[in-house]
């Protein structure tokens, strides 16, 4: 219950007041005198204070001055005489919430006091909501390895920073929306918003509506107006993901969003201000589209103003089996299993692996195991995961013809996803729907041989 402090030295009002509050179900105490509120304070945190300001020991702004601090986090409300209006306005200069006038009217008071404690609430939801996010995205962030705990350090920094841009690159499943998140976790300020927009998921003219906005009426489909995610993340962060698919057209009219501070919905003649963090991630090489001309280098040198580099897997081994046991704490309880651990040979596989998958696969690995092992610690048997020298790498002996490398690419990459066609694809560099088109080919010829929990029909 919300705990209210009276500073009053009428025992009639202090009285009337703290009866109505109680039966409204808060908590208050009373103080005649500052003396007495000041001893108050030493003990106790009010979520609101009601405050006269004349007061037979001192006036009330003094006593707002010196317990700045003990109040920093309680709400004030303040009752003055009708000559003590420019303190009322001096008091609320000094963080006062809003002012009454004496002789109170109760009914307004009480008003003041609901919608001062609803603010409060709100303001420690938000903050509470900040804290969790801020606790969950440090949770999911596994950081033994040198080169992820610079990644890690950078990301804090830029957060703290008034950096506008960033941009974060990686090999798929290295975690690269995970420091996203970090990030926005550790921003400043209240409760920002969060969108993500993948900017190869969609054709280019649906691409800059999602980015934009749109009008109503602005082509076919548009039958009312509608905010693009620039406005929606407006004040927060908008993360781009896969940047360097989005296409040439779209780079230009992002370039100028970036530079002006501004966006035009499709359709639209108005300018629109909006305050946007950019937190751009792509596994691509930037520098080499650049330089191919698929990627616009103006807007490359605008994005790359803050990079932030996750190393692939391979490169810090020492956060496998820590990313593993993660990832097995999380799946475990899901599955109602109680599985504590790994097996000293699972242990051995998984840190002998190269991990194409990167962290992405160590999650689905670790996931199906999970669903299969029936012991309180995962054997090397339900590990998807080829022995060191099972790879399926080409010898420098062998000479296969280029239609055989693909292929056995490709049953790698669907067996490191766990039949995953999405994140097989993604892998593999290439389209879902190229990659669909080739496992149907190879099943057609009869080539398609992986069991029955890798069968593509059950791909999706």
């Amino acid at each position: 219950m919300p705990l209210i402090l009276i500073v009053e030295d009428d025992a009639l009002l202090r009285t009337t007041l703290r009866r109505r509050l109680e039966r409204m179900g808060h908590v208050v105490h009373e103080a005649p005198t500052v003396a007495e509120g000041r001893q108050h304070l030493l003990g106790h945190q009010p979520d609101l204070v009601l405050l006269d300001l004349s007061l037979p020991d001192g006036n009330g702004l003094d006593f707002l001055d010196e317990q700045r601090e003990a109040l920093a986090e309680s709400l004030i409300l303040v009752m003055t005489g009708s000559g003590q209006i420019e303190d009322a306005v001096r008091a609320m200069k000094a963080g006062a919430l809003d002012f009454l006038q004496k002789p109170v009217v109760h009914d307004e008071l009480f008003v003041l006091v609901d919608r001062a404690l609803k603010r409060r609430r709100e303001r420690t939801d938000a903050e509470r909501t900040r804290r969790e996010r801020e606790r969950e995205a440090t949770d999911r962030v596994v950081a033994e390895s040198p080169g992820m705990k610079s990644a890690l350090g950078l990301a804090g920094t830029v957060a703290g920073s008034p950096a506008t841009t960033v941009l974060v690159q990686g090999e798929t499943g290295t975690g690269k929306e995970v420091i996203a998140r970090y990030i926005h976790a550790r921003m400043l300020g209240r409760d920002l918003p969060l969108c993500f927009m993948n900017c190869a998921a969609m054709p280019e003219m649906l691409a800059e509506s999602e980015l934009f906005g749109h009008e109503k009426g602005a082509f076919t489909d548009a039958r009312e107006t509608r905010k693009g995610m620039f406005e929606l993340a407006d004040g927060g962060v908008l993360v781009l993901d896969e940047i360097g698919e989005m296409p040439a057209p779209l780079q230009a009219k992002l370039l100028r969003c970036l530079e002006e501070r501004q966006i035009r919905r499709v359709g639209g003649s108005r300018e629109i201000l909006v305050n946007v963090r950019v937190i751009a991630l792509t596994n691509r090489d930037l520098e080499a589209r650049v330089k191919d001309g698929s990627f616009r280098k103006d807007l490359f040198f605008r994005l790359n103003v803050f990079p932030i580099t996750i190393p692939p897997l391979r490169d810090r081994r020492e956060d496998i089996l820590p990313l593993a046991h993660f990832f097995l704490e999380r799946f475990a309880p899901k599955a109602g299993k109680i599985v504590h651990g790994f097996s000293p040979d699972a242990r051995r596989r998984l840190e002998s692996y190269d991990w194409p998958g990167n962290a992405r696969e160590v999650r689905n690995v670790v996931e199906r195991a999970v669903i299969l092992e029936r012991s309180e610690e995962v054997g090397v048997r339900h590990l998807n995961v080829p022995a060191a020298d099972a790879s399926p790498a080409v010898d420098e002996g062998e000479i296969l013809s280029l239609d055989e490398i693909e292929y056995r690419s490709i049953v790698r990459a669907v067996r490191a996803c766990d039949g995953n066609q999405s994140a097989a694809a993604k892998l593999l560099g290439v389209s879902r729907d190229q990659l669909r088109y080739r496992v149907a080919r190879y099943r057609d010829e009869g080539r398609w041989n992986i069991p029955d929990a890798f069968d593509a029909s059950r791909v999706t």
